[in-house]
């Protein structure tokens, strides 16, 4: 659109400014509300529309974008109320994950508000405590500013959504002219010659610095400079969940991922270290035992580094808290550290753990794991949604890049595999990707297969199915032995891909794992595999979650 065009309608006036804000894919359900919006779009032939079946769907899909593009994901909610509270939880796991969105949601008509009127809900107050910032519009000329200033807060410092609630009457208002607004560049600044040195004091004075990194180093592109540092430093790096990836799990330094169902060398690692260094990383439950106190080693020194200012101390105390960007710390870090390596300290690599399973009740999940490791590459992207299945993701795929994981890590949402397994894909079509779903979690996003079939998408589904919701199953059985809830209906996946139109083989034996992972890999267009997994197997590092679970649900 030219900046000179006079009087063009409030519709045409979002449509411009998203484009014009560098915006290629929107997901999206439509809403009535929002019916000239979406003409304009499709119009102007400038962003695509990706129609998801649920905003659920759409919600994840913008996710899995904004994960492997490193753009700000888009998602609008054309329906005001219920669509806006159907992508409540997405918007929620991404500012939980620190994933960059622009939250579009359509809001009714602001002179009828008052007037019990259809589809209201008061979107800034359920999307606020969600989201970095959330606004609301209340004319067409402030549009392209909102635009622009909501995309720079979603992508700097600590990522995460920003909401943007477009009342339905500003579609229709006229402007006299429309105004490209340009997106601001903004940076972090890099730490002070002052703090790199009392960090290189802090490193001089340690024999046994331990790296742990978090997904800010994966976000801040910190990977090279991670692993940089770790040579440097003689250092072995442990990872959060959300952190895999930002160490080649092949490299010498990598020691696997910390917390309940993570490595026993990352554990050994951290608890034997006297200088911790934890980068872009939240010390969250998971990653530290359920906050265990001694985790780590008495005296040891602590120095924690994360773009968001509250995160040091807020769970342990540190020696040191440096406020900044990862990668910018450990380029600056590395650039004084010099080119003199410490030799290594530690030296154990993890080994994955081996099939726990019954033969004749189905296949390990460790089985399907290693046989698909044979038939990655670098290129292949993978996501895992919650459920028994992830853990055993994170103990055996190998992760050699980063975010060639994908994961709903700190709000652990079910249904997050597929979608954002989609989201990934559309990015870049070239790209072969594989979304690994338990029974329990694929059905929440299920609907999404059509989307997958729509756009041939070459994309493989695996479903792990045990016919329960495996990891409640294995915690309930050891707490009473027994459980009423979690068991599941069975249903034919092959079938139901089928009627998508997607073909479908199920795996009960091991010697066809090979056969059948090779023939999904190698269809151009989505393949779905169900694999039928021992509801008996239990992930034995599980058991130290349960133990948690045990003293805060039944100690008195």
């Amino acid at each position: 659109m030219s900046n000179s065009q006079e009087v063009i309608k409030g519709s045409e006036v979002i449509a411009s400014a998203l484009a014009d804000a560098g915006i290629k894919i929107i997901f999206t359900l439509a809403g009535g509300h929002f019916l000239p919006t979406y003409e304009a779009i499709g119009s102007q032939k400038r962003i695509e529309i990706i129609a998801a079946r649920h905003e659920l769907g759409a919600g994840y899909m913008a996710s899995g974008y904004a994960l492997a593009s490193g753009q700000t994901g888009v998602v609008f909610s054309g329906a005001p109320g219920p669509g806006a509270t159907n992508l409540l939880t997405p918007v929620a796991n991404a500012f939980a994950d620190s994933i960059p969105l622009l939250v579009l949601t359509g809001q009714v008509d602001r002179r009828y508000m008052n007037r019990n009127i259809l589809q209201y809900a008061d979107n800034i107050a359920l999307f606020n405590q969600f989201c970095k910032s959330s606004f609301q519009a209340v004319s067409a000329v402030e549009i392209p500013n909102l635009i622009s200033t909501s995309l720079q807060i979603a992508s700097s410092d600590r990522p995460g959504p920003v909401h943007l609630d477009i009342p339905q009457n500003i579609q229709a208002e006229l402007i006299n002219k429309y105004r490209k607004i340009e997106i601001a560049q903004l940076s972090s600044n890099p730490p002070s010659k002052n703090m790199i040195d009392q960090v290189i004091n802090l490193i001089n004075q340690s024999m046994r610095p331990v790296i742990i990194s978090g997904h800010g180093v994966i976000r801040s592109n910190g990977t090279y400079a991670l692993l940089e540092c770790a040579q440097l430093l003689g250092a072995p790096v442990a990872t959060s969940r959300s952190g895999i990836g930002s160490i080649n799990s092949s490299s010498e330094h990598s020691v696997g991922m910390l917390g309940f169902y993570g490595t026993s060398t990352a554990s050994e690692a951290v608890s034997s270290a006297d200088l911790l260094l934890v980068i872009g990383c939240s010390l969250g439950e998971q990653t530290t035992y359920g906050w265990k106190p001694d985790l780590f080693a008495e005296g040891s020194k602590i120095i924690q580094v994360d773009i968001d200012p509250k995160q040091p101390n807020l769970v342990y105390g540190v020696d040191m808290g440096v406020q900044c960007d990862a990668a910018c710390f450990l380029s600056s870090l590395a650039e004084r550290l010099g080119s003199k390596t410490k030799s290594s300290w530690y030296s154990k690599k993890p080994i994955p753990m081996s099939a726990k399973n019954n033969p004749t009740q189905g296949l390990s999940a460790a089985d399907v794991l290693q046989s698909l490791n044979k038939y990655i590459s670098d290129k292949t992207l993978l996501s895992g949604d919650i459920g028994n299945h992830r853990l055993w993701i994170c103990d055996q795929l190998e992760i050699t890049c980063p975010e060639r994981l994908l994961q709903s890590c700190e709000f652990d949402a079910m249904g997050f595999s597929l979608p954002a397994a989609i989201g990934a894909a559309i990015y870049d079509r070239s790209r072969k990707v594989i979304s690994i779903s338990g029974d329990g979690g694929f059905i929440h996003t299920m609907g999404e297969l059509a989307v997958i079939r729509e756009l041939n998408l070459s994309l493989v589904i695996v479903v792990f199915i045990d016919g329960a919701l495996g990891i409640l199953k294995h915690q309930a059985e050891e707490m009473w032995g027994r459980d009423y809830f979690v068991n599941l209906q069975p249903i034919e996946f092959t079938k139901v891909a089928e009627g998508f139109g997607i073909p479908a083989e199920s795996i009960e034996k091991i010697e066809d794992l090979d056969e059948k992972i090779s023939w999904a890999l190698e269809i151009s267009g989505p393949s779905l595999l169900a694999i039928r997994i021992d509801k008996d197997e239990i992930f034995p590092p599980l058991r130290s979650k349960i133990e948690q679970r045990k003293r805060d649900l039944m100690t008195k």
